[in-house]
């Protein structure tokens, strides 16, 4: 009897759902698009809070590098071996050839008048070596700044070991070519 009641009838006997239960249906889709909306914005809320999240510890992973660099005194000037004549020689690549054009200075403690004198004497001697190390490199060798920094601490300790007045603590290079 009540779902009876709930109904009400037309003329011709056709049973007609009552305003009431256009009102609870109207009522159930604005709760469900209400919903609908509160979850879009929780989501949302969770989307910025993860972006959040990262972007801070990525800032304070940054920061944190930048936090453990030490602040030394800079090391004393050197005083240089400059040679006269740029060196100039073919890579080691196969196939397609390749040349190396360097300028380079070799630093050591100043003062030291012997070792001055010694790589003045043993000019051609050290230019040799020099030579035959970049002989042995490929052009991808020496394409980085690691490949180059790599390149001078192996003509460094190459020069230091034909030397008996001292060593050079430092190579410098002016001009780096590869072609």
């Amino acid at each position: 009897m009540m779902a009876e009641e709930a109904l009400n009838y037309d003329d011709a006997g056709d049973a007609v759902q009552d305003e009431a239960v256009h009102a609870r249906n109207g009522r159930r889709i604005i709760l469900l698009i209400l919903m609908y909306v509160l979850l879009a914005v929780a989501g949302l809320g969770l989307i910025f809070g993860i972006v959040y999240y990262v972007a801070r510890t990525a800032a304070s992973e940054q920061y944190r590098e930048v936090e453990s660099i030490a602040v030394v005194k800079p090391p004393p000037p050197t005083e240089n071996f400059n040679f006269t004549e740029e060196f100039r020689v073919n890579t080691a690549d196969t196939g397609e050839p390749h040349f190396i054009k360097l300028k380079l200075s070799l630093g050591f403690e100043p003062g030291n008048a012997a070792l001055s004198a010694e790589m003045a004497q043993r000019t051609p001697q050290i230019r040799n070596i020099i030579n035959l190390i970049l002989m042995g490199k490929t052009k991808a060798e020496l394409s980085s700044i690691s490949d180059r920094l790599q390149l001078q601490e192996e003509i460094k300790a190459s020069v230091n070991h034909i030397l008996s007045e001292g060593q050079v603590s430092e190579v410098y290079f002016q001009e780096f070519i590869v072609n």
